[in-house]
């Protein structure tokens, strides 16, 4: 008989909200102990205070297998069974926010707080949640406490429908969301937006480690936008935009590991878009890349992002080791860049890495970064940088185009700093090099710096450092340029400054550089192409069989990827540029 009621409570669960009320009376719901025909985080909490408690009666609904006794194993299967988003076990809380709600309540799904006081006052353990209502608006700053656990994270995010909740910052608050201290949590499904006062540093999300070590973030599906702060061109403006992390406290230890930005959206923030400083270390104490760097922030990723419109940089890995970036999406900025001539310099790329060993930049897009107020009103503008203080650093399979101070910024420097650059394309960017001494007054070189395997589209290909077009890199070093496509949409007479170990690339439509260069048309699938997305970009610059590029590439004596800009397997006998036949 009891396995009857509870199979025909388990097919009530079935049933929408409609059908829930239309039954109420007739056929109590299985673990609904307050009786409102909907089984939620409200009925899993008064399950888990009756433990050890015995039940009523067969017919007791919270004593769902029927062993006489509510305990914390009837909990836990009631979860299996909620109508409502977000029950707990009896281990963990869900606490609800309604920032539209008329009375404070609770935190409760039936009365939920209306502000994020109350949300910032709970000490969150592992397991525990707090959800803002879709369709509200909260204004403020939240700021969680407590930690999780490895495998029990805290979540942050939205409950019921319409447009995800919004936080607004009002531009009072140094962050919509404050992450201090806080380690294995999620941070989700929120919009946020910080308008206001530009004088200090506002950010969208903003997570520290101020006292002690962060550790298994994930920070997703958020909408940020219109982030307003200083936009100069120093380390405090760089702290302020969409999402910011800066550790805070000097140890030899790590401060943050493990962090995944995801598939965000950013848009109109300044100055920055992702900026991440994992590390208080100086650059004096940054190792070779073979070595161990405990101090720097570990298992860094920021992958499939969606950043628009932006003052400055669009992300930056500061002080990290082996961050990976990846799939990312950027389009205009460097808005706020002035003359680099100036002392007031305002200087910004796309995607880059400082104080940084081991990052991996591949297949993002980035396009149309300014180079300031005007072609000669500003300072850098690339779509990538291979800065000073960094090595190891890997920028492959990404799609450049339009970006005004050209596809890469390269810094000489005095300190170790390798970096491949590989398998990219670059289409109607200002420049295919943008040589620069970061460092000035040290000038150093450019050692260790390969660029290879590249393919550039535009209509005057040129090195120049900044404004000025450079005939020769007169401090080049070792820096190789080889196995390259040059291909100039309209006629020039100038060669490319592309140093002194300049070999085996592709001209067309521009007198060669270098040595055992090769002449002609590559035969692209449609060189007048122009958009966005890096597939099919790529694909109108693939390279048609018969093509001079084909299998002309050289053995280079560095390490080869396994594969081209599409994946394709790279043979021993490459092409050159960034599509290989197959």
């Amino acid at each position: 008989m009891r396995r009857l009621f509870i199979l025909a409570s388990l097919f009530a669960l079935t049933f929408s909200h409609q059908v829930y009320s239309q039954c109420a009376g007739s056929i109590p719901l299985l673990c609904d102990a307050n009786g409102d025909f909907f089984v939620d985080a409200d009925d899993i909490a008064a399950i888990g205070a009756a433990k050890g408690s015995l039940s009523s009666g067969p017919a007791d609904i919270r004593d769902i297998d029927g062993d006489g006794t509510i305990t914390v194993l009837d909990a836990k299967q009631c979860t299996a069974h909620c109508s409502l988003p977000d029950c707990s076990d009896g281990t963990w809380t869900t606490y609800f926010v309604d920032c539209e709600a008329e009375t404070p309540g609770n935190g409760t799904h039936s009365a939920p707080w209306n502000n994020l006081e109350s949300a910032n006052s709970v000490l969150l353990g592992p397991g525990d949640r707090i959800r803002l209502r879709r369709g509200t608006v909260c204004n403020g700053m939240l700021r969680p406490q407590g930690a999780g656990t490895e495998d029990r994270r805290i979540l942050i995010g939205a409950y019921g429908e319409g447009h995800l909740p919004r936080i607004d910052g009002q531009g009072v608050v140094s962050a919509a969301v404050h992450l201090d201290d806080v380690s294995h949590l999620v941070l989700k499904d929120l919009e946020l937006t910080n308008p206001g006062d530009p004088s200090e540093p506002r950010r969208g999300v903003f997570l520290t480690s101020t006292e002690r070590k962060v550790s298994n973030i994930e920070i997703r599906d958020l909408y940020i936008h219109d982030v307003t702060g200083p936009v100069g061109f120093n380390g405090t403006a760089k702290r302020g935009g969409g999402i910011i992390a800066d550790s805070r406290f000097r140890t030899t230890d790590t401060q943050i590991d493990g962090v995944l930005i995801e598939n965000n959206r950013i848009e109109d923030v300044g100055r920055s878009g992702i900026y991440f400083d994992g590390s208080s270390a100086s650059t004096s104490d940054r190792p070779r890349v073979w070595e161990d760097w405990p101090a720097a922030g570990q298992n860094i990723v920021i992958r499939g992002n969606t950043l628009k419109r932006l003052q400055g940089d669009a992300i930056v890995a500061h002080g990290t080791a082996g961050a990976v970036i990846e799939n990312n999406v950027v389009s205009v900025g460097n808005l706020a860049g002035r003359d680099w001539t100036s002392p007031d310099r305002n200087c910004a790329a796309g995607i880059w890495t400082w104080n940084s060993i081991n990052t991996l930049i591949q297949r993002n897009e980035v396009s149309g970064y300014r180079f300031g107020q005007s072609a000669t009103d500003g300072c850098d503008g690339t779509g990538f940088d291979i800065d000073n203080e960094q090595e190891g650093t890997i920028i492959q399979y990404n799609y450049s185009y339009n970006n005004e101070g050209g596809f890469i910024l390269l810094c000489s420097d005095d300190e170790p700093h390798t970096a491949h650059v590989r398998y990219n394309l670059s289409v109607d960017d200002g420049k295919v090099l943008n040589v620069s001494p970061c460092k000035f007054p040290t000038v150093g070189t450019f050692d260790d710096i390969k660029v290879y395997n590249n393919t550039f589209v535009t209509a005057k290909p040129l090195t120049a450092l900044e404004t000025i077009p450079q005939s020769v890199i007169s401090n080049a070093g070792d820096f190789q340029f080889a196995n390259n496509i040059v291909y100039a949409t309209a006629e020039q007479s100038e060669p490319l400054a592309c140093g002194d170990h300049c070999t085996n690339n592709l001209f067309y439509n521009m007198p060669p550089s270098g040595t055992g260069f090769v002449m002609g048309d590559p035969l692209f699938v449609d060189v007048w192409w122009r958009g966005l997305g890096r597939l099919d970009a790529g694909a109108a610059f693939r390279i048609l069989p018969g093509s001079p590029a084909s299998a002309a590439g050289l053995g280079l004596v560095i390490p080869e990827p396994r594969e081209d800009y599409f994946g394709n397997q790279v043979p021993a006998n490459p092409a050159i540029g960034m599509h290989q036949l197959q």
